[in-house]
Parts: C-alpha cells; sequence; structure tokens
C-alpha cells in the first residue's frame, strides 16, 4: 500500500514540474531561462524514480499485473 501512495506522490510531482516548467517557458517568452531548464531537469529526474518505484514494486509484489492476457507462473 505504502508504495502505492509514494507511486501517486510521484506522479503529481511530474505533472506540477512538467506545469510549472511550461509556465516558465511561456512567460519568459525565450529569454534563455534556466529555471525551465532545471524543472525540466527535475521532471526527468521524478519520471526515473517514479518508473523506478513501479519496477521495486513488481520486484516485491506490492504491485501485480492484472491484464487478461498475462498469466502468472
Amino acid at each position: 500500500m505504502f508504495i502505492k501512495v509514494i507511486i501517486i506522490l510521484l506522479f503529481i510531482g511530474n505533472l506540477l514540474a512538467l506545469s510549472r516548467s511550461f509556465y516558465t517557458l511561456v512567460s519568459g517568452q525565450g529569454t534563455g531561462n534556466k529555471k525551465t531548464v532545471n524543472m525540466l531537469t527535475i521532471r526527468v529526474v521524478l519520471a526515473v524514480l517514479l518508473i523506478s518505484a513501479i519496477g521495486i514494486g513488481l520486484l516485491t509484489g506490492d504491485l501485480h499485473l492484472s491484464a487478461p492476457w498475462h498469466h502468472p507462473r
């Protein structure tokens, strides 16, 4: 259950970082603002953490595949 909360928080953080970087990009009007680069860097780090959390959840068994074509062994 704890891993699901972490995944949701990382997903929301990823969306917030993406929206903040879009806002700084639009408000800067091409002035070469470093804030946009920093926010996109944070977004990439959050995305890597999100994928890692999903992988850890699958490996530990906290998350499982529920696709109809997936047959557990």
